[in-house]
């Protein structure tokens, strides 16, 4: 390495820090996005493993458009009530946890978005309903990320 120069060396520094900015922001997202209670070592040294829907249960799936940027929100709700689990995946990435009781379903999410290709923290807290006669799930919903708080609305539905 000696004899490579100034220029050599400095090109092999700025491409490693850049692969470690990289690194490290896939690392955040993937933190933000699977880990939300958890310490930041245990969550990147073990393999998150996908709850499997219980019988009685539906999945219900829906997508949400904002200025360009699409979210796909996947909810597995117990239609006799209980804990509600579910991914978001596109523009942003996330878990969330909540309820589904007395007609009633409520939940927060945590996760990252990247509509710029950096992952920044985000969360949201959400209310809606199940109408069994219809297979649709309406949602309304609070989203925080990045100084940002977004207020809106969306329908899943499930077969």
């Amino acid at each position: 390495m000696a004899k490579l120069g100034c220029g050599s060396m400095t090109a092999f520094l700025l491409v490693l820090l850049i692969l470690v900015a990289l690194g490290s922001n896939e690392a955040v997202g993937y933190y933000f996005t699977h880990c939300e209670d958890r310490e930041l070592m245990d969550c990147l040294m073990r393999e998150v493993e996908a709850d499997e829907a219980e019988e009685g249960d539906v999945v219900a799936t829906g997508v949400y458009e904002y200025k360009g940027n699409a979210v796909t929100v996947t909810m597995t709700i117990p239609l006799g009530g209980g804990g509600v689990t579910g991914v978001v995946s596109g523009t942003c990435e996330g878990s969330f946890k909540g309820n589904y009781g007395d007609g009633a379903l409520t939940g927060s999410m945590s996760g990252v978005c990247a509509p710029f290709f950096i992952n920044i923290p985000a969360s949201a807290t959400f209310v809606g309903s199940v109408n069994k006669s219809a297979k649709t799930v309406p949602v309304t919903f609070t989203g925080r990320g990045g100084g940002i708080t977004h207020e809106g609305a969306m329908v899943l539905t499930y077969p």
